[in-house]
């Protein structure tokens, strides 16, 4: 994936999240249909999930017609799950309407209705049979009401003014490891569309190339070991590690061991204390990193070369049939990073990631005189017979700034 083909991806989401739908089969998976459980009806980013019967936005609300729709996926889990739709009956409706009935229907079939005399704030709440729903699948809520004011200025209906939809569970005592992971995708895939919306690409790149130049990432250490990585991507990495809960971390290239330190951190802090970490580099300076209590009990170190055939052998051999996420930064050159590739990705397991670090340098690009690069490597890996289970997950570029735009790579 170059350059262009990533500015014309990013884009394309931009275009999508200013589309309105025909209904909810409409919605696409690049990434603008949320996949959300919750809506803020006034939030630009939710416009491809408002089907119809609803005016431009107000900031936090909208108006809406008599009947408007929405679509949303449920929230996982086997829980009882409620409709909720908080709205305002204002007095532009109620000075002319003395009531009115809401009425609320999900894929077609009425689930409720209640009815309204009086101005101001509201909540309607109705269960939701869980015959109506499919998990992982939008369903399409329909509100209408019996009556409708008229606004004669703009020619249109006025109904309500709505703020917020959900799907949601009960409160229960217990924790879902799968909702709340749910809940933290769907907060990402929320920052990539806002992102998208109100940031031109070019001017992402901007703030990629700038970032790097200061350079941040020069002058950062986890726990006083030098760490050269991007925070943000660190901090995705930890949301990663903690929803992929991975036996082993395959890392190459570990230069003083920061990197290496704070994946056995993050595991230690997951109560992953089974779990290890296997780093790989053509040298050791990790004199200061291996003193650590954390690095003794989950870090092995390999000396050698990341694509030697028996480095790639020994690691295979531990990681067999277990979890494992990889993570590539070693030598940067589209060939060495495309045999990395090769050697490791059949280690990554079904849902769990290869992560191709320094994406930027030749896909920004922040180092234009180098490549071609890891960036290159991606896309060239990604055209052969053995990437086929792979996909570039965007969703884990929503903090603006990446360093490895197109380098998520999530083993389907």
């Amino acid at each position: 994936m170059n350059h262009r083909a990533l500015t014309i991806s990013l884009l394309l989401v931009i275009t999508a999240c200013r589309t309105k739908p025909k209904s909810a089969l409409h919605l696409d998976a690049a990434g603008t249909s949320l996949g959300a459980s919750e809506i803020a009806i006034g939030d630009p980013v939710y416009q491809p999930v408002l089907l119809r019967g609803f005016y431009e936005s107000e900031g936090g609300w909208r108006w809406t017609a008599r009947k408007f729709a929405v679509a949303i996926v449920p929230p996982p889990g086997k829980d009882a799950t409620s409709l909720l739709l908080e709205f305002d009956l204002p007095v532009e409706v109620t000075r002319t309407i003395p009531a009115v009935v809401l009425t609320a229907r999900i894929n077609g079939a009425e689930i409720g209705h209640k009815r309204y005399d009086k101005e101001g704030r509201h909540e309607f709440s109705s269960a939701v049979p869980d015959v109506l729903l499919t998990a992982g699948k939008p369903a399409e809520i329909e509100f209408e009401l019996d009556k409708a004011a008229r606004d004669y200025g703009k020619n249109r209906e006025l109904g309500v003014i709505a703020m917020r939809v959900m799907l949601t569970h009960a409160p229960t005592a217990r924790f879902d490891r799968e909702e709340e992971t749910e809940r933290a995708r769907q907060g990402y895939r929320y920052l990539l569309a806002k992102r998208n919306l109100l940031v031109p690409a070019e001017k992402q790149h901007e703030m990629m190339k700038l970032f790097h130049e200061i350079p941040v990432w020069q002058h950062m250490f986890f726990l006083n070991v030098p760490i050269e990585k991007n925070p943000l991507d660190l901090w995705m990495m930890q949301q990663i590690i903690y929803e992929t809960r991975p036996d082993f971390i395959v890392e190459t290239g570990t230069w003083r061991g920061g990197s290496a330190l704070y994946w056995a951190h993050t595991l230690n802090g997951a109560g992953l204390e089974q779990s290890r970490v296997l780093t790989v580099d053509i040298q050791d300076l990790t004199n200061l990193a291996a003193k650590h209590p954390l690095w003794k009990k989950y870090v092995t170190f390999f000396l050698g070369s990341s694509t030697d055939p028996q480095i790639v052998s020994k690691i295979a051999e531990l990681t067999k049939g277990k979890n494992v996420l990889v993570t590539l930064d070693s030598d940067h050159t589209m060939g060495h990073v495309l045999n990395e590739l090769h050697a490791y990705a059949p280690m990554v397991t079904s849902g769990s990631y290869l992560v191709v670090e320094d994406t930027h340098m030749d896909g920004v690009p922040t180092a234009p005189e180098f490549g071609p690069g890891p960036l290159a490597a991606v896309r060239k890996f990604l055209e052969d017979g053995v990437s086929q289970p792979f996909t570039q997950d965007f969703t884990r570029e929503a903090y603006i700034m990446t360093f490895n735009p197109g380098g998520w790579l999530l083993r389907r």
